[in-house]
C-alpha cells in the first residue's frame, strides 16, 4: 500500500521530504507500505517562460524516490509543452538500479483540485471542474503524450451538489491516468468538514482497475490508515504531517529525537538552498541533488528563519511551554541564536514542566 507525504504549498519542499523519508527509511514498516513523495505545486507556465523562477519547486535529493511532480497552469499550450519536457528530460522507472543516474521523477501529477489562493486564482483551474469535457480532452491529450505516469489530484467536486457529476467524471478519467488521489471534501467545504470516505470507495470499486484511487484528507495519526484505508491503494497526508514526519510509522519520537529532527531539518534548508543558488546561474536542466549532498551551512541567511519558523512551530506546539518559546524565538534573525534556543528549550523541558 501507499503512503503519500502530500503536496503542500511552501511546506513540501526538499529538506521536509528528505527528513520524512529518513525517518520512514529508520521506523517505517515497509513490508506493509511504501513511501511516495509530492513536490510542491509547480506553475506549468512559469516553467516554460523562465525555468529559473519555478524549478525550486521541484528540486529533489536523490534518494527521496519515488517523487511525483505536482503541476498547476493557466494555460493549456504551456501544460502540455511542460509535462512533455518534464518527461523527456527527468525520467526513468524509479525501480531500476542505474549506475551514476541523473535523478528523476517516477511520475507527473496535474493538480486540479487545490483550493489554495494562488492556484485557485488562475483561470484554468477553475475551469477544470466547470468545463468537464474540455479538461476531459486535455487528459486526454495529456495521455497520448506521455511516456511516464500520469495522474491527477483533485476533490469530490465544487459543493455537495456537484457529487455525481464529479463522480461519473472521475469514472471517465481513470480509463487515462494511473493513479487519482482524491482529497476527501469539496472546494467549497475547504478544510472544514468531515471527509467524505463513501465517495472514494464508491470510486475505487467502479474505477478502471488499473488506475490506483488514493485518499487524502483528515487522517490525524498512524493507526487511522491501517483503519480507514480499505481498499484503497493508498492514502496520503498532508496537514498531519507537519512538524510530526514521523506519522508516517508507528513510533513515538523522544524529545531529544524531536530535537535532533528540528535542527536537521533547519541544517537541510539551508544547505538545498545554498545549492539551489549555487546551481542557478549555469541552470540548463533539473537542479537535482548529487549523491550524499554535504551539509553546507556556510550561508545560514541563504534561507529566512521566518521560512523555518513555519516548521518550527508545528514540531513544538503540544509540549509544554511551547508558547513562551514560540514568543521568544519569533523575533530572532540569526542561525546561532535561534539553535541556541531550540537546544536550551529541549533541555530545559523537564524544569519547565
Amino acid at each position: 500500500m501507499i503512503l503519500g507525504l502530500a503536496p503542500m504549498d511552501w511546506f513540501t519542499d526538499c529538506a521536509f521530504r528528505q527528513i520524512t523519508k529518513e525517518i520512514f527509511d529508520v521506523y517505517g514498516e515497509k513490508e506493509k507500505y511504501t513511501l511516495w513523495l509530492w513536490t510542491e505545486f509547480m506553475n506549468a507556465d512559469g516553467y516554460i517562460i523562465n525555468p529559473t523562477w519555478v524549478i525550486k519547486h521541484l528540486l529533489t535529493d536523490t534518494d527521496q524516490s519515488p517523487v511525483i511532480a505536482q503541476i498547476f497552469w493557466a494555460n493549456e499550450g504551456m501544460i502540455m509543452k511542460c509535462f512533455d519536457d518534464i518527461q523527456s528530460k527527468y525520467f526513468h522507472h524509479w525501480k531500476l538500479k542505474i549506475e551514476n543516474w541523473k535523478f528523476s521523477f517516477a511520475g507527473i501529477e496535474l493538480n486540479m483540485g487545490c483550493p489554495a489562493r494562488n492556484v485557485m486564482n488562475t483561470w484554468w483551474w477553475s475551469a477544470l471542474l466547470k468545463e468537464r469535457k474540455q479538461t476531459l480532452a486535455i487528459i486526454k491529450k495529456l495521455s497520448w503524450i506521455m511516456k511516464i505516469p500520469l495522474s491527477i489530484k483533485t476533490r469530490t467536486g465544487r459543493d455537495e451538489h456537484d457529487l455525481k457529476e464529479q463522480m461519473n467524471f472521475l469514472i471517465e478519467i481513470s480509463t487515462y491516468v494511473s493513479m487519482i488521489t482524491i482529497h476527501g471534501r469539496t472546494v467549497k467545504q475547504w478544510y472544514s468538514a468531515d471527509s467524505n470516505w463513501d465517495f472514494i470507495y464508491k470510486l475505487k470499486h467502479k474505477a478502471d482497475k488499473k488506475c490506483k484511487i488514493l485518499w487524502n484528507g483528515g487522517i490525524k495519526n498512524y493507526e487511522d490508515i491501517a483503519s480507514l484505508a480499505k481498499n484503497l491503494d493508498g492514502v496520503m497526508i498532508g496537514q498531519a504531517a507537519i512538524g510530526n514526519p514521523r506519522i508516517f510509522t508507528p513510533h513515538t519520537p523522544s524529545r531529544e529525537e524531536i530535537k535532533e529532527t528540528i535542527l536537521k531539518h533547519l541544517d537541510y534548508m539551508i544547505s538545498y538552498e545554498n545549492y539551489f543558488q549555487d546551481q542557478k546561474a549555469s541552470y540548463q536542466d533539473m537542479l537535482s541533488m548529487p549523491e550524499h549532498l554535504p551539509m553546507n551551512i556556510r550561508n545560514p541567511q541563504a534561507i529566512t528563519l521566518a521560512e523555518f519558523r513555519k516548521h518550527l512551530f508545528q514540531y513544538v506546539k503540544w509540549i509544554p511551554w511551547s508558547k513562551e518559546f514560540k514568543q521568544k524565538v519569533s523575533t530572532i534573525s540569526e542561525y546561532n541564536p535561534l539553535v541556541q534556543e531550540i537546544q536550551k528549550f529541549f533541555e530545559n523541558g523537564d524544569q519547565n514542566e
